[in-house]
């Protein structure tokens, strides 16, 4: 390990940092904390030293990150990419602690509430049928993919990497064991695809096939080693399967929602037909059931006047 000294720039230090840490994680994690520090904390912290940042610069890179940080200047980032930048900045700085190149100190930071969340984007029942029957009528492996997602509430990134050996005709299960990303390295004009394990533990999972849903895998079953949408030994990447599905919407002339939209169908068909919470977290890979919940389970007012009623009704019976 190079020399560590108090006057060091923060941007040595992450540099120092991430080399370390190279050894120790997923290539797809080292690309994204190279991509968080070469565009955003080296760009805002610049040349100053590890020894001047404070926790007040700390949470002003945060809010900074909320209400500017989009690299074309459009605006904020997300919650999610925001806290994804601090948990690194965390590390570099929990580092630099660690080789004495700064004093021990509680960096903390608050994230601001917004009043409004954003709505989850889904198909309405005719646009679910008219893609079903689009997908019968033109069956091929790219289709069939997206009738795969659908049903299971698979991501792009696991449809993609998804292989025949994935698929037990026998047992009637899809393992999710690999996802593919398009990892974007340095700035937006190089990147590279990874084809690594799911992020999450809860992620690598077995999704049961719907009885529907198995003649047509089996119609299409193929060299174990073959990616389930192309049909080859070469996989088609999340950025091209995306354009055939916007395409295939552009034919059936319906709402233009992202990939995504067909998990956040799924799930909303799994909760509207009465399939516990603890079951759909499971299926969709979530790390826990208050995400499913937080994201798919809004009551109204009136389910909520029916639930207090229930409870009343029973305490009344029962005294």
């Amino acid at each position: 390990m190079k020399v560590m000294n108090k006057n060091m720039s923060i941007s040595k230090c992450m540099d120092i940092w991430l080399k370390n840490e190279h050894n120790y994680i997923k290539e797809s994690t080292y690309f994204l904390y190279l991509t968080i520090i070469e565009n955003h904390l080296k760009t805002y912290f610049k040349r100053r030293r590890m020894n001047t940042i404070s926790n007040k610069d700390f949470q002003s890179f945060v809010l900074d990150k909320l209400n500017f940080g989009r690299l074309d200047g459009k605006g904020g980032l997300s919650k999610k990419t925001v806290k994804d930048m601090t948990v690194v900045l965390k590390s570099v700085l929990t580092f630099a602690m660690k080789h004495k190149i700064i004093d021990k100190t509680e960096f903390e930071f608050k994230i601001p509430r917004k009043e409004k969340t954003r709505k989850v984007e889904v198909f309405n029942f005719e646009e679910r049928k008219k893609i079903c029957k689009y997908v019968k009528n033109n069956l091929c492996d790219q289709t069939l993919g997206i009738l795969i997602c659908i049903c299971t509430g698979l991501r792009i990134g696991e449809i993609c990497a998804l292989k025949w050996e994935d698929v037990n005709l026998r047992t009637e299960v899809i393992s999710v064991n690999h996802t593919i990303q398009r990892i974007y390295i340095n700035t937006a004009r190089k990147s590279k695809i990874i084809i690594s394990s799911p992020k999450t533990e809860s992620s690598r999972r077995t999704i049961p096939i719907a009885a529907e849903l198995m003649p047509l895998l089996q119609q299409f079953k193929s060299n174990s080693n073959f990616y389930v949408i192309s049909g080859k030994k070469k996989y088609i990447e999340p950025r091209t399967y995306r354009k055939f599905f916007k395409k295939m919407l552009n034919i059936l002339k319906i709402s233009k929602l992202k990939f995504h939209s067909l998990r956040h169908t799924f799930a909303t068909q799994a909760i509207e037909n009465g399939i516990d919470y603890k079951t759909v977290s499971e299926i969709l890979g979530h790390a826990s059931v208050g995400i499913t919940l937080n994201l798919y389970v809004h009551p109204d007012l009136e389910h909520k006047k029916e639930c207090l009623n229930k409870i009343f009704n029973n305490l009344v019976k029962e005294s």
